[in-house]
């Protein structure tokens, strides 16, 4: 990879390209267990808390629709305020008095990683056939949507981390989310700092 003068980006990608070779490696039904689940586990799942991160501090709720609010209001698992002078309400009002986090500051790596899987997640397809290491079928990963909302972004993040975690345990299955997993480390591996494709 030909370093720029953007570090954090560049590690970024070298976090694509790493995931990328174990991902290649477990399609082909070859890669060493040991180093599968380190990788997943210390860069590739670390690389998609980021991205979680950064789009959960840039999302705005006027970015969402209405069902798509609703969704990630029940997986964060908001429900309605206690009645007043309950035990509950009494106990929620003690957190919240004690519990005043200071506004933090942006963290530009999270902001990186979920404005680069934004970008990744539009080009997948139309990534050329020689990017394209899914060892089945077709070589062109077109099918695969583009994200159409906020919170079909959130969706597909949330399936890199839940295939990466089923990786690193061990299950090889060669389905859809997998072959979109793989898509997504493609391009994310071949992105370069202007916009075009590189040799992964």
């Amino acid at each position: 990879m030909e370093a720029t003068s953007f570090s954090s980006f560049d590690r970024l990608v070298e976090t694509c390209r790493r995931t990328r070779a174990v991902l290649v490696a477990v399609t082909a039904r070859n890669g060493n267990g040991d180093v599968v689940r380190s990788v997943l586990a210390h860069e590739a799942l670390a690389h998609v808390d980021a991205v979680l991160e950064g789009l959960t501090s840039r999302a705005r709720t006027g970015s969402f629709g209405n069902s798509e609010l609703r969704a990630l209001v029940r997986r964060a698992g908001i429900i309605e305020p206690p009645m007043p002078g309950t035990p509950d309400a009494i106990a929620a009002a003690i957190e919240a008095a004690l519990d005043r986090p200071a506004l933090r500051a942006a963290d530009g790596r999270t902001i990186l990683a979920a404005e680069h899987a934004r970008v990744v997640l539009s080009v997948i397809p139309s990534l050329p056939a020689a990017a394209v290491a899914w060892p089945q079928g077709h070589r062109s990963y077109a099918d695969i949507p583009v994200p159409r909302s906020e919170g079909e972004v959130l969706l597909r993040v949330e399936e890199l981390a839940r295939v990466l975690w089923r990786v690193a345990e061990g299950d090889d299955r060669r389905d859809e989310p997998f072959r979109r997993v793989l898509a997504f480390y493609d391009a994310g591996s071949r992105l370069s700092v202007n916009g075009g494709f590189v040799a992964a």
